[in-house]
């Protein structure tokens, strides 16, 4: 009997390393096949598709009744966490179809978003043109910066001998 309590604890530590920010419909719904960097050079060819991106937000422009939030493409880890130490392949645009106030999507801030893949938008990047893979937003996730102290994109495994102190 004891066995099988300390099994399902240890499972059920297991498995919430492995669940996800957003929902089960709609990451049930997102095609996981769909590399950022394929729908970066066709995201026309993706339309209609539910995709679950993430990264750092670059700027959030509030428009008349919605608001356009531009995000630093990173690869995601567990959980759906964007892994702050991986490169980007490049940025996407979030149409948020309300308000989102750009102080609480602030530049810098994680996000993980699953949106339709609305095709593509150019648009000036400085003063190069430049692409950018569109998403009508579905479900978004925003990280806070307590999230991040202490986050390995992998497993934490330790082994040793001795006395630790720590927070």
């Amino acid at each position: 009997m004891a066995k099988k309590i300390v099994f399902a604890v240890i499972l059920s530590f297991i498995l919430s390393g492995c669940t996800s920010v957003l929902s089960n419909r709609v990451v049930q719904e997102a095609d996981d096949k769909i590399l950022f960097q394929d729908l970066q050079k066709q995201p026309d060819r993706y339309r209609g598709a539910v995709v679950i991106l993430g990264g750092q937000i670059v700027e959030a422009v509030v428009k008349e009744s919605e608001t356009w939030v531009q995000v630093l493409q990173l690869p995601l880890g567990a959980q759906h966490r964007p892994d702050n130490r991986a490169g980007s392949q490049g940025r996407f645009i979030v149409i948020c179809k309300r308000f989102a106030d750009p102080l609480i999507y602030e530049k810098g801030r994680k996000i993980t978003v699953a949106g339709e893949v609305q095709g593509g938008m150019t648009l000036m990047l400085n003063n190069a043109v430049y692409k950018f893979p569109v998403l009508l937003e579905r479900e978004t996730y925003l990280w806070k910066a307590e999230d991040y102290q202490g986050y390995r994109s992998g497993p934490a495994f330790q082994f040793g001998i001795g006395v630790g102190i720590g927070r």
